[in-house]
């Protein structure tokens, strides 16, 4: 019961929670739980979010560019009258319709200052550090590191998702002595990143933190001294010779993409077949040579353009650009400069539309679709926050000054 209450009152921990607890249901010691722990979780974040919408009586008011989401959602819908595969299609589509919904929709109810997505964002981080931690004992072995769920992509996406909030929203903040006493913490993360052997993950991971560093100068510094200790310590640390060969193949493109050549080339010919209505949802792995191996295109724009046609893929695109257009306009609003928490969306956004490209389907890129909803939810603090000022009042958000 305690934890029942402690769920639906700190609803954007859960939020959270349901985004971190596939990483980890696969492990073989919660093989007995008698209930799915994501629709669980995702279950409980609902519960929280009917209970704000009564209680308090708030309207559930979404961005005029969820609009976008229409022509996606009628394509799924109306493509179950010809898909090959009826029953994953269903399956499919409700996945996306019952979880993949609550991550799209719930921000707009429980982030209602900024403090509670910072607490959401810190939940993130200390479950992906939690998850690192626990992938050390696999040091010394002969094998990549893994999650507890056995798959090192998503070892080095929660890593990486981890290192992002750390070095964009705390770090700016804080005096160089209180960021020196966290650099074995971005150490235990760069270890597990690197000794999961995620090429996506490392490669966009780095990218994100040196687009951090340009945005927040003072990091410079910070970068240069966990880069020279890391490059020290790095031989002494045991990260399997398997890691290291994994992340090798990037200097390789065509062994680095491997079987995502041939899913793509796929992916390929069944858009330009079948451009305006697709083959029907969850068709590209019924009609695939091996429906085991080639069960998605990994990359979304030609998932839903093989499956559901040019109008889905159109309308992903039109939601990824608008996301993208609202969050610079923020990072380019003179009244709101070095807002530490508008760069960490923006480097989250870089990192979910990156991955999109490249791994995941419509239903694993959850969190992906959450964080192309955060520049609305920022948008609407800083909308409110005007409100107060013009009304004489307090405002409880606070943007402007969080950078130092």
């Amino acid at each position: 019961l305690a934890a029942f209450y402690l769920l639906v009152r700190y609803a954007e921990v859960t939020l959270a929670i349901f985004f971190l607890i596939g990483l980890i249901k696969g492990d073989e010691r919660l093989a007995s739980m008698p209930v799915d722990l994501t629709v669980a979780v995702g279950g409980m974040v609902l519960l929280s979010v009917c209970a704000r919408l009564i209680t308090r009586k708030r309207e559930l008011a979404l961005p005029r560019e969820y609009l976008f989401y229409l022509p996606l959602l009628a394509m799924m819908v109306i493509s179950l009258t010809y898909t090959p595969d009826l029953a994953g299609g269903v399956d499919k589509t409700l996945r996306f319709l019952c979880l993949t919904s609550i991550g799209i929709i719930s921000p707009f109810v429980l982030f209602d200052s900024v403090r509670k997505l910072k607490n959401f964002l810190l939940a993130m981080a200390l479950g992906g550090l939690a998850i690192a931690v626990n992938s050390l004992a696999m040091l010394g072995g002969s094998d990549r590191l893994v999650s507890p769920s056995g798959l090192n992509t998503e070892l080095g996406a929660a890593s990486a998702i981890a290192m992002i909030v750390i070095w964009n929203l705390w770090f700016p903040n804080w005096p160089f002595f209180k960021r020196a006493l966290f650099y074995p913490v971005l150490g235990v993360l760069g270890v597990a990143l690197i000794g999961s052997g995620g090429r996506f993950a490392n490669v966009s991971a780095v990218l994100c933190l040196i687009l951090g560093i340009f945005l927040c100068r003072k990091l410079f510094t910070d970068a240069a001294v966990i880069g020279g200790v890391g490059l020290l310590l790095l031989p002494f640390i045991w990260i399997p010779q398997a890691s290291f060969d994994y992340l090798s193949s990037l200097t390789r493109p065509e062994q680095a993409m491997g079987t995502r050549n041939g899913l793509m080339a796929l992916g390929v010919k069944m858009f330009s077949e079948h451009p305006l209505f697709g083959v029907g949802i969850q068709g590209f792995r019924f009609l695939s040579p091996n429906p085991i191996t080639y069960n998605y295109p990994h990359n979304l724009i030609l998932e839903l353009g093989s499956e559901l046609g040019v109008l889905a893929a159109v309308s992903f695109l039109a939601l990824a650009v608008c996301a993208f257009r609202e969050i610079w306009k923020q990072l380019r609003d003179p009244q709101q400069p070095g807002n530490s928490t508008v760069i960490t969306v923006f480097l989250l956004l870089i990192f979910v539309f990156l991955d999109a490209m490249v791994s995941g389907d419509i239903n694993d890129l959850r969190f992906m679709w959450f964080v192309f909803g955060l520049p609305y939810v920022l948008r609407n603090f800083r909308d409110s926050s005007a409100v107060l000022v013009l009304n004489g009042t307090e405002p409880e958000f606070a943007f402007a000054g969080e950078y130092s």
